[in-house]
C-alpha cells in the first residue's frame, strides 16, 4: 500500500481506475453465477435489504480510515509549525545583539537544510538522517560552551527549552512518516468493498440489467472515495502533502 501512496496523482488514479474495473468485473461474474442460482431456487435471492448490512460496515470502515487521515494530517501540521517555530526562535536569540552567538546560527541553519534535503526530501520522514543527528548534537554542544560562557543562566535555560521543542517536534514528524499509513485498515476497506460488491450482485441475481447498473454506480463511487482517501494518506506524500519549505524562514 505505501508503493501506492507514494505514485504520482495521475498513476495513482490509473492503479485506482484498474481496482475500480476489477471490482466491476467480479462483480458480474458473481451476478452471473448468483443468476443461475436463482433461475434454480428464486427463494435463494436475498432480499434487497440486506445490502445495507454489508454497506453499513463498508461506510463506517471507510469513515474510519478517512478520520484518521485527517487526524494525521493535522497532527503532521502541527509538528512541522512547532519544528519551525523552534528554529526561527533559536535563531532570533543567537541574531540578537545581547547574545550575538554566530556559532549557534549556524548550526541551526545546518540542522535545518539537513531536514529539508537529507530526511524530508530523500527520506521522505521514513527514518531518521545521520546529518540531522549530528546537527542536533552539535547544537547541543554550542548551548553547554555558551552556558560556559557570560550568557545569563535563564537564556540558557530558554535555549534548552526551545530545543526540547524542536527534538520533539522532530520525533513527531518522523513517527507520523512511519505510521501514518497503516496497510491492514486498507485491507480492511478493500475486503469489505468486495463483500459489498457480493451482497449488490445476490440481491439483483433476478434483474440481472438492473444489477449491472447497481454494481456500476457502487464501483465508480467506492473507486473515486478510495482514490481521494489514498491521496491524502500520507502528509509528506501526494498531491495534499506537506512540503518541506514550511521550515524555510526569512533568516
Amino acid at each position: 500500500m505505501v508503493t501506492i501512496f507514494a505514485l504520482s496523482v495521475q498513476m495513482s488514479l490509473l492503479a485506482f481506475a484498474a481496482l475500480g474495473g476489477a471490482f466491476f468485473l467480479f462483480g458480474r461474474l458473481m451476478l452471473h453465477i448468483f443468476a443461475k442460482y436463482a433461475e434454480r431456487d428464486p427463494l435463494s435471492i436475498p432480499v434487497g435489504a440486506f445490502v445495507a448490512t454489508v454497506a453499513t460496515a463498508w461506510a463506517l470502515a471507510l469513515g474510519f480510515v478517512a478520520a484518521d487521515i485527517w487526524a494525521i494530517t493535522a497532527k503532521a501540521n502541527q509538528a512541522t509549525r512547532d519544528e519551525r517555530s523552534a528554529i526561527i526562535r533559536l535563531i532570533g536569540i543567537a541574531d540578537s545583539p545581547e547574545i550575538d552567538a554566530p556559532p549557534l546560527r549556524e548550526v541551526l541553519i545546518r540542522y535545518r537544510n539537513a531536514v529539508v534535503d537529507d530526511e524530508w526530501v530523500k527520506n521522505i520522514n521514513l527514518q531518521p538522517a545521520g546529518s540531522v543527528e549530528k546537527s542536533l548534537q552539535d547544537i547541543r554542544d554550542v548551548i553547554l560552551k555558551m552556558s560556559k560562557e557570560n550568557i545569563p543562566g535563564p537564556v540558557i535555560s530558554y535555549l534548552l527549552s526551545d530545543l526540547d521543542i524542536l527534538q520533539d517536534a522532530r520525533s513527531m514528524r518522523l513517527s507520523i512518516g512511519t505510521t501514518s499509513v497503516d496497510s491492514y485498515r486498507w485491507y480492511l476497506v478493500i475486503s469489505l468493498t468486495i463483500m459489498t460488491v457480493i451482497a449488490i450482485s445476490s440481491t439483483h441475481s433476478d434483474r440481472v440489467q438492473a444489477g449491472i447498473v447497481a454494481l456500476l454506480i457502487y464501483t465508480v463511487s467506492a473507486t473515486l472515495c478510495l482514490w481521494i482517501l489514498a491521496i491524502h494518506a500520507n502528509p509528506y506524500q501526494g498531491i495534499a502533502k506537506i512540503e518541506p519549505t514550511i521550515l524555510m524562514s526569512p533568516h
